[in-house]
This record gives structure tokens, sequence and C-alpha cells, in this order.
């Protein structure tokens, strides 16, 4: 991955998570205007998005303990 790419991703992940959500969903719509999406690659990118999702819900939560 190149540098610009490592920048994005980090950018992203400063995001709240509705922005986080929004800019999902943008990429994957412009990805899909290059090559359609396989099922598989959908299911892969929705689990990561609800991993990413479950980690920031366990910080947060772990965060309100304190």
């Amino acid at each position: 991955m190149g540098e610009a790419a490592t920048q994005l991703i980090k950018a992203f992940s400063s995001l709240p998570a509705d922005e986080k959500h929004a800019v999902l969903i943008e990429l994957a719509k412009l990805s899909e205007l290059d090559s359609p999406i396989s099922d598989e690659e959908l299911l892969l990118a929705g689990e990561s998005v609800f991993q990413m999702y479950d980690e920031e819900e366990g910080a947060i939560g772990n965060s309100e303990e304190r």
C-alpha cells in the first residue's frame, strides 16, 4: 500500500462512525463503477465493517467503565 492510501486510512480512522459509514458507501459505489463487486467481496467487506464497529463499541464501553 502506498503513502496516499496509508494517509487515507489514517484520516478515515479519525472520523466519527456516521461519517465512516458514509465514506464506505461512497467508496463502494466508486469501486463498483470500475468493476463489479462479487458476493464474496461484499461479505468480506461487511464482516470488516462490523468488526470495526464492534471494536469501537468495545473501546467506548471500556472507557465508560473507568
